[in-house]
């Protein structure tokens, strides 16, 4: 699966000269996880709720700290990017008077991803840089989409067969060797059982993989007592 069969073309953009005030209203009225900031065509941030809380808790602490207000205190964010006005701290000035424009440093990298890149790529990105949104830009940088990790999540679940399939979950201790995956599809196969997915993962013990299988509702004991049978190892508690 590629980002560009799972990416919002039509996106809903802000430009640097957006209020902070007028991003929230966007965000909270949409429900959207975060708006790519577009100059001229180019994308040249993101900004989301979680970006604006944190200037705004910055800009209050470092505004204390200059006025020799709780200094004693612990600050949770060591510098901030916005100008400081000590003598105006009301969240509603800071959201009216502040642009997206001073949230973006003039040199700040922006994580892009390109439309033909597997959806995965899209996962490890967001995880790597701590992000919800990923702009979706063109060979010339040009945006023609965003994924959003709600995009990621819907994805998650389809893989792993829940959604409105559901089904009996087995876990497996699998070795890793060539066509043991195989056989346990054709050993479901053999006893007519349907499998919902089959997911191998990267286990903890050497040289095993954890293989997680979805088989249509009211026949996981079946597939259970045909693969004991055939000398799988059966997974009853998995590891924390």
């Amino acid at each position: 699966m590629l980002v560009k069969n799972r990416m919002t073309r039509n996106v809903v953009t802000i430009a640097p000269d957006t209020t902070l005030y007028e991003v929230m209203s966007l965000l909270e009225e949409h429900h959207f996880d975060g708006l790519p900031i577009v100059d001229n065509g180019r994308v040249i941030g993101v900004v989301d709720e979680k970006v604006i809380m944190r200037e705004f808790c910055a800009c209050c602490a470092q505004q204390n700290k200059e006025a020799g207000i709780d200094t004693d205190l612990p600050i949770p964010f060591a510098s901030t990017k916005v100008k400081i006005e000590p003598d105006k701290r009301r969240i509603a000035h800071f959201l009216h008077r502040r642009t997206v424009a001073e949230l973006v440093l003039p040199d700040e990298e922006v994580t892009t991803i390109r439309a033909d890149e597997p959806i995965e790529l899209a996962s490890y990105l967001m995880f790597c840089n701590e992000v919800d949104l990923l702009p979706v830009v063109d060979d010339n940088e040009r945006l023609v989409g965003v994924i959003s990790k709600g995009d990621i999540l819907r994805v998650f679940d389809e893989i792993f067969g829940f959604g409105n399939k559901g089904g009996d979950r087995i876990v497996i201790a699998v070795p890793d060797v060539v066509g043991r995956l195989a056989e346990i599809a054709g050993l479901m196969k053999d006893y007519g059982i349907n499998i919902n997915s089959l997911v191998a993962t990267q286990s903890r013990v050497f040289d095993t993989v954890l293989t997680i299988l979805k088989v249509e509702k009211g026949k996981g004991q079946k597939a259970k007592d045909a693969l004991e049978r055939k000398g799988f190892k059966l997974i009853h508690r998995e590891m924390q």
